[in-house]
């Protein structure tokens, strides 16, 4: 069971708001918990112990492999469009925000620069 369920129950229970981006939240939770048979309305103790009990070690290769069938999926959630409108350097630079390498500040100064000087 993969620590990403973990980080959507997170990102769901961290949104106050009961609107379109809550909601939306937790589907994407409840939707992946009900993929890999998980009851979504566990406790997030229970999910953590549930996670932690069915670790085990990949390598990089198995680990992609088992993604095989997700990236298209994960593709389909609007990262096509992003991607058709920006370009592969722009995903890889919200890779490198998304990880702390780069500053929010520089973010959207490339982004300016991409739209011609408008934020």
């Amino acid at each position: 069971m993969p620590q990403c369920l973990l980080r959507l129950r997170d990102r769901a229970d961290a949104h106050q708001e009961f609107d379109g981006e809550g909601i939306q939240l937790w589907l994407d939770y409840e939707l992946e918990a009900l993929r890999f048979g998980v009851d979504p309305d566990v406790s997030r103790e229970e999910l953590e112990a549930l996670i932690e009990g069915s670790t085990i070690l990949l390598t990089h290769e198995e680990h992609r492999a088992g993604h095989e069938n997700d990236f298209v999926r994960w593709g389909r959630r609007g990262g096509r469009t992003t991607l058709r409108r920006y370009g592969t350097s722009w995903y890889s630079l919200l890779a490198r925000r998304r990880w702390e390498r780069v500053s929010g500040a520089e973010l959207e100064q490339v982004f300016a620069t991409i739209n011609g000087g408008r934020s």
